[in-house]
């Protein structure tokens, strides 16, 4: 004898409804009576427009839109006062009404994929936000109304044109992690060092030419990666990261590292390939060998890069991380007083070593 479903499931099963990659055009006027809904999936539809009526579903709690070809939202969205979860990412979105600050009770919102070009004043009402992503889009700053967003862990802002980022970026204080890759940033606002739970700051492939000394204030950070950009020198206030794990300063402009990272004792993994004039100081260097822990990266040219694993650990018992730069025609490193175990390893770029695997 078959179970029948209990009242409760059948009643949950009636307040969802996925119409999702069905090639639809426009939303059938029947949903729109389903008063009852608290989740509605129409992704991946050719919808250009958002009806009106989508203000009847205001006990909805999750909408996904994505994947669709609007180009605006109605004002009317902002009855949905219920929503949790909010996808509109792959649209075509210019713009969002002021009434999205309506949504108190939004924790997530996704953004990705449109052609914003500005923010309303409202995102900053979204008190309970914990998810913003508003990456692959065209925006070239944030309104300070940003910083309001205090319950706010995951922050995206990739593959956009920002330039500058309001100090107010300052005030997330539960703020966990930020990604800002492929942007214009030519500097960080003082601001950054006031996030004081941040354990991830990606800035890649931007116009960086220097850190704020504040940055060494983020005392939970474990990974700072801050590959491609224009960095000259780095602050010494670096080396008061006592968490990082991970530091990657790859295809910047680095002639020297301060001495005080050889105090970041936490640190495993460390890149720093296409510096091409960088010169290691003997202090620094013979100090992360001495407390890093692991071998991280080895570099036979610009464009060869090889990770020695753990199997290879234990062959060099005394050393725990390497820095070994480009060595082709067009740069070289420049070292200082290196242990005697680490003869072996530098001549090692002149041979095959079938241990050591290639990362592409």
């Amino acid at each position: 004898m078959l179970m029948q479903p209990s009242k409760k499931r059948r009643t949950n099963h009636q307040k969802k409804l996925e119409l999702a990659v069905k090639g639809l055009e426009n939303i059938p006027d029947e949903v729109f009576k389903r008063t009852e809904l608290t989740t509605l999936r129409l992704y991946a539809n050719r919808f250009t427009r958002l009806p009106d009526e989508i203000g009847n579903l205001s006990n909805l709690t999750e909408l996904n839109l994505c994947g669709n070809q609007l180009t605006s939202l109605p004002k009317e969205i902002g009855k949905l006062n219920n929503l949790t979860r909010l996808s509109l990412s792959g649209n075509n979105l210019v713009a969002l009404p002021e009434e999205i600050g309506k949504f108190s009770v939004l924790k997530s919102l996704h953004l990705h994929g449109n052609k914003l070009v500005s923010l309303p004043k409202g995102i900053g009402k979204l008190s309970n936000l914990t998810m913003l992503n508003i990456s692959s889009n065209q925006l070239t700053s944030l309104p300070p109304e940003i910083g309001n967003l205090s319950k706010l862990t995951t922050l995206k802002l990739s593959d956009n044109k920002l330039i500058s980022l309001p100090d107010e970026i300052g005030n997330l204080s539960n703020l966990t992690e930020i990604f800002i890759y492929r942007n214009q940033l030519a500097c960080l606002p003082e601001g950054i060092g006031n996030l004081n739970n941040l354990t991830t700051l990606g800035i890649i492939n931007n116009k960086l030419t220097s850190l704020p000394k504040k940055i060494g204030n983020l005392s939970k950070l474990t990974e700072l990666n801050l590959r491609w950009n224009q960095l000259t020198s780095l602050p010494d206030e670096i080396g008061t990261l006592s968490n990082l794990t991970t530091l990657t300063l790859s295809g910047n402009q680095l002639t020297s590292v301060p001495e005080e990272i050889g105090k970041l004792l936490n640190l495993c993994y460390v890149y720093l390939e296409g510096n091409e004039k960088l010169v290691y100081p003997a202090y620094s260097m013979v100090e992360l060998f001495d407390t890093a822990k692991e071998v991280v990266e080895y570099c036979r040219t610009h464009k060869d890069i090889y990770s020695i694993r753990g199997r290879r650990k234990n062959m060099w018992k005394s050393l725990k991380l390497m820095y070994i730069a480009q060595h082709d025609n067009n740069c070289s490193a420049t070292f200082g007083i290196l242990p005697i175990e680490l003869i072996w390893i530098i001549e090692l770029y002149a041979i095959s070593d079938p241990y050591i695997e290639t990362k592409k």
